[in-house]
């Protein structure tokens, strides 16, 4: 079986062969206490010298980003759609015999550890805004995070670069295939760097639910202002391009593209059927652009949101003490540097290019 965390050669090559039956069998039952005794006082000298030598503790090396995928899908405890076992949630693509529910994204792990933790920060803006909600006039909010785990691991969030899709067993693998050859053919589209900038409510019919979510932007690729000659920008460049090849592949196989109202994507788009925007602005849509549209779902209800729960939600996102939780958000980095192809309980990874590196055949 092949290991699932792949560590240094060295620590294996430090390994000491266990004693042979033999060995034991010759030693006396004093050379074995003797053993024992050592054996304690090495391992008590080690844990004083531990606490107080500030340079013997070593981390542990961070897992790698494929261990992740293994464990993207929980376990199937249904032959059927049950809405009692995941929260009272619908599925948007019922389950079908031999088709396979897919979705093409990209991934953010918020950090844990540092100065800042980004998961800490984003799990005390839910924690402030359930207080708030509970001590104004508004009906109880039974808020879902979407940051940790039923046994409370921290879980990584996604913006999506595809509409729920489903994908028959025959033409899976063909596309996925396709998914991996149009985000690599010509000079293909460089790692990149975004940052969160707004929160807001978004509401879907299809799911009946209100999502939370974090609007983000590019931080690599210029900002959304007009050239010289008079001509806009485009926002959120890399995201757009990167959806523009993932709706083409989708499109090819028979499946709707997402963002379709805000940028002749073509396909349906859940905000397209929903309340788009935070104060359930149905006309958001018709003014957002494709750039626009990204964003970083965090937390979900079933609850409405209303225009109280609008105000409540601007205010404590404005809110701090030394920063408000706009500007720590402001400050958060979140890097793409390759897209996730999720099929079933299948998930495959697939790289973007490093910035000043040659895409695929060296084009």
């Amino acid at each position: 079986m092949a290991l699932l965390v792949d560590y240094s050669s060295s620590e294996s090559d430090t390994e000491t062969k266990p004693e042979t039956k033999k060995r034991k069998l010759q030693a006396s039952p004093s050379t074995a206490a003797t053993q024992d005794k050592n054996k304690k006082l090495t391992s008590t000298t080690a844990t004083r010298s531990s606490a107080t030598s500030p340079t013997s503790k070593t981390a542990l090396p961070p897992l790698p980003s494929a261990f992740h995928d293994l464990y993207a899908s929980t376990v199937r405890v249904s032959t059927r759609d049950d809405p009692t076992l995941h929260q009272g949630r619908k599925r948007q693509n019922p389950h079908v015999a031999g088709h396979w529910p897919s979705h093409l994204y990209t991934e953010w792990h918020p950090s844990t550890t540092g100065d800042a933790p980004e998961y800490e920060t984003l799990i005390g803006l839910l924690s402030k805004l359930s207080s708030a909600v509970a001590a104004s006039s508004f009906p109880d909010l039974d808020l879902k995070t979407f940051l940790t785990s039923d046994l409370g691991a921290p879980l990584p969030l996604h913006i999506s670069l595809s509409r729920p899709l489903s994908l028959t067993t025959r033409n899976k693998d063909d596309f996925l295939d396709s998914v991996q050859a149009a985000l690599t053919r010509g000079p293909g589209v460089p790692a990149f760097m975004l940052r969160p900038t707004g929160l807001e409510w978004h509401r879907t019919v299809e799911s009946e639910r209100s999502f939370l979510v974090l609007r983000v932007e590019s931080v690599t690729s210029e900002t959304p202002e007009e050239t010289g000659g008079g001509e806009k920008k485009e926002k959120n460049r890399e995201l757009t391009q990167l959806l523009r090849r993932c709706n083409g592949v989708a499109q090819s196989f028979g499946q709707p593209a997402l963002y379709a109202f805000a940028g002749g994507s073509g396909g349906n788009d859940d905000s397209e059927k929903g309340d788009g925007g935070a104060g359930g602005d149905s006309s958001r849509k018709a003014r957002m652009n494709v750039g626009e549209a990204f964003h970083i779902s965090v937390a979900w209800s079933f609850e409405p949101p209303a225009a109280e729960l609008v105000n409540i939600t601007r205010e404590v996102f404005d809110s701090g003490r030394k920063s408000s939780y706009r500007d720590k958000l402001h400050g958060m980095r979140i890097r793409v540097g390759g897209i996730k192809a999720k099929i079933g309980n299948v998930v495959t990874h697939i790289a973007l290019p490093e910035v000043g590196t040659k895409g695929l055949f060296g084009v």
